[in-house]
């Protein structure tokens, strides 16, 4: 097996109420994930947090498969997954929706 195929990434990502998204991740997972945190941290996540707009264009990127707003402010799939720990010790609330399928990747 590829180190690709053991790799957790996201394959499709949504704005919802309030400060979460909902992240589908290549296991067949879907988790919403609060990131009222990460934006209370300011700097370039501070238009992201004040301008609904701009919140509501998450997105993920085809090419390194994160999850990204506009201006390459991008969030590690591996972390939003909770697989790994947010190298700025940012903790995010998930929510599982779907467990992971055995079948997925």
């Amino acid at each position: 097996m590829s180190k690709e195929a053991d790799q957790i990434f996201a394959v499709s990502a949504a704005p919802l109420e309030g400060e979460w998204i909902r992240v589908e991740f290549s296991d067949g997972a879907i988790h919403d994930i609060g990131v009222r945190d990460l934006l209370s941290r300011g700097g370039v996540f501070e238009r992201i947090r004040k301008d609904r707009g701009v919140f509501e264009q998450v997105r993920v990127n085809p090419d390194s498969r994160a999850v990204e707003w506009p201006e390459e402010i991008d969030l590690d799939s591996e972390v939003l997954y909770g697989l790994q720990e947010s190298a700025s010790g940012t903790r995010f609330e998930r929510r599982v929706v779907r467990s992971p399928s055995h079948s997925a990747a």
